[in-house]
């Protein structure tokens, strides 16, 4: 199979001729990639971000006593395909099944023609949208899940008295977590963002606050005070919405930009841990001692997430924003673009285009950028 691999980290990915993976596990399913997205994560893990704890957690995985290569490494989350194998677990999925799947962080990913999953890592492709469409939510929805729901404690069958505050709402998984959050029936979803993307936040359903403004600051404490802030960027603004979160009430202020991975690559994983649960330590003591929880987030593969996602597209109750679309062999262009963090929506590769069908699909999808 033809996948792209970091073969040193901090060098250009390389377009590889390589064996089509096989199953090492009765829970795991073979799928042929229709589609993927590419994930700003995609772009600093190809610098060696995370590269100590993900090597040791897959070490811990394999019962190894030796040290595990991760390279060469195939990036990519989460894709959209069809079932070729099952292993001898699986039973809700068969051959030729369309699915959304997700990708643990320590494995190696979707941006290559076949890749393996767990079967708890998948749910069935909506029916009322394509595989490009399919893959721009399955990563950024399971991170909101995690953040909101396993961290926030969020009840998605309880929500309409909330208010929830999200910084960076213009992102994948800003974007994902206010449809998901409207979808439940939450009451108010505040969320930061540019200037120019302020009509984008209104269409998702969201109240939007350009954090560039000198009245932000007054503009969130009017919605104010909130039940679960989420930060999906670290920023002045987000550290200070310590003040907007209700004091009391199991009120919960959740940020995915944790110093975990980050600290374990500069000091190894025994003193990288030790300075992340400093941190932590410091990070949380000042809401708490004023009656208000802090805790960090991350990404984690969740199977109810998925098949929610799934079922609220054909619904109609979320929408996949997929902002440009490459095809497989542009898949450097589609990582430079990430890598600029501008725009709103997902970059999705598209294993069926030719180089010259690439589009942007923004305009197709009434979203205005």
């Amino acid at each position: 199979m033809n996948a792209w691999q970091i073969e040193q980290f901090c060098a250009p990915l390389v377009l590889k001729q390589t064996e089509i993976p096989e199953l090492t596990s009765p829970n795991q399913l073979l799928i042929k990639v229709k589609a993927s997205s590419v994930n700003p994560l995609d772009i600093v893990m190809r610098t060696g971000y995370g590269n100590t704890i993900l090597s040791t957690w897959k070490q811990v995985e394999s019962c190894s006593t030796q040290p595990v290569i991760r390279l060469p490494l195939i990036p990519g989350r989460d894709c959209s395909g069809e079932i070729v194998e099952v292993g001898g677990n699986v039973r809700d999925f068969k051959v030729g099944d369309e699915v959304i799947a997700v990708i643990p962080g320590h494995w190696q990913g979707a941006h290559a023609e076949y890749v393996v999953t767990n079967y708890d890592c998948i749910a069935p492709k909506p029916k009322s949208v394509s595989h490009v469409e399919s893959t721009a939510l399955p990563f950024v929805a399971c991170t909101s899940w995690s953040a909101l729901v396993t961290f926030a404690r969020v009840d998605p069958r309880n929500v309409s008295s909330q208010k929830v505050l999200i910084h960076g709402g213009s992102g994948g998984i800003g974007s994902a977590a206010i449809q998901m959050l409207r979808a439940w029936g939450c009451e108010k979803v505040v969320a930061t963002c540019p200037s120019d993307c302020k009509a984008f936040i209104q269409q998702l359903g969201g109240v939007p606050v350009d954090y560039n403004s000198p009245n932000a600051k007054d503009e969130i404490i009017e919605h104010g005070p909130f039940d679960v802030i989420l930060d999906c960027v670290d920023t002045e603004l987000s550290r200070w919405s310590d003040n907007v979160l209700g004091v009391w009430r199991n009120c919960v202020h959740v940020s995915i930009v944790s110093p975990l991975l980050q600290d374990t690559d500069r000091y190894g994983v025994f003193f990288g841990v030790a300075s992340t649960l400093l941190k932590s330590a410091l990070r949380i003591y000042e809401p708490a001692i004023r009656g208000r929880i802090f805790s960090y987030a991350f990404f984690m593969p969740n199977s109810e997430c998925l098949h929610q996602i799934s079922r609220f597209i054909d619904e109609g109750k979320i929408k996949p924003i997929v902002e440009k679309v490459f095809s497989f062999s542009e898949l450097p262009e589609a990582y430079e673009k990430v890598a600029k963090l501008r725009g709103v929506g997902k970059t999705v590769i598209d294993f069926s285009l030719t180089k010259s069908h690439q589009k942007d699909t923004a305009t197709d999808n009434n979203i205005v950028p």
